[in-house]
């Protein structure tokens, strides 16, 4: 017959702090915090485009919540995980903080 034991196994999860980057400085398999005005939204694949002075950038969430209150226009500062390659490269969001009340030129920088 088998033993058992009350030993409990620990899960450890690793996360990698979140680099500040621009837009075109982006690669894939990173963990990064960008910048930027949300230039458009699209509903069906809850994403939206960010860009700073420096580029583009596609960011897929799957926060429908924090999503709808995103508007075309606002600053906001989003974390996550790049994946794709070259121009193809899209983020994937952890955290969207609305730094509305940022001053960008400031934030620039400051941080960037």
């Amino acid at each position: 017959m088998a033993e058992e034991t009350d030993s409990e196994e620990k899960t450890t999860y690793v996360r990698y702090p979140f680099v500040n980057q621009k837009i075109s400085d982006l690669n894939s398999n990173m963990s990064v915090a960008i910048a930027g005005l949300i230039v458009s939204k699209d509903s069906e694949i809850i994403s939206f485009i960010v860009e700073d002075d420096d580029g583009r950038v596609n960011v897929i969430t799957n926060n429908m919540d924090s999503f709808n209150g995103l508007k075309e226009g606002q600053f906001v500062r989003v974390l996550g995980k790049t994946w794709g390659e070259g121009e193809d490269i899209e983020l994937k969001s952890d955290i969207i903080q609305d730094f509305s009340g940022v001053d960008f030129e400031l934030y620039k920088k400051l941080v960037l």
